[in-house]
C-alpha cells in the first residue's frame, strides 16, 4: 500500500470515529455542505476535493492539530533555507 492510500485510510477512520459519536454521514454532509456519498468516501479511504476533506475536519475540530503539523514542518523548511546563502553576484565589467 503505498503512503497517500494509508493516509487516506488513516484521515477516514478518525473522520468516521469522531462524527459517529455525534451524528450521521447525511447530518455532516447537511452541515459543511457535501452529500452523504462524499461523507462515505472520505470514511472509505477514497479520494474527495481537499476543499470538502477541510470542511469535514474544520467542523469536526480536527483541522488545527493538522494544521499544526504542517506549520511546524514548514518552519523547519524555512530555516533550512535561510540557512542556504548565495554567493554574491560580481558586477559585469562595462567595458563593451
Amino acid at each position: 500500500m503505498h503512503k497517500h492510500q494509508h493516509l487516506l485510510i488513516s484521515i477516514g477512520k478518525l473522520i468516521k470515529n469522531t462524527r459517529s459519536a455525534t451524528m450521521d454521514q447525511q447530518e455532516l454532509g447537511q452541515r459543511v455542505g457535501v452529500g452523504r456519498n462524499t461523507i462515505s468516501s472520505m470514511e472509505n479511504g477514497k479520494s474527495v476535493s481537499a476543499e470538502s476533506l477541510f470542511l469535514v475536519l474544520e467542523h469536526l475540530d480536527l483541522i488545527d492539530d493538522i494544521q499544526e503539523v504542517i506549520d511546524q514542518q514548514l518552519s523547519n523548511t524555512t530555516i533550512k533555507l535561510s540557512r542556504k546563502s548565495r554567493k554574491s553576484i560580481s558586477e559585469l565589467d562595462n567595458d563593451f
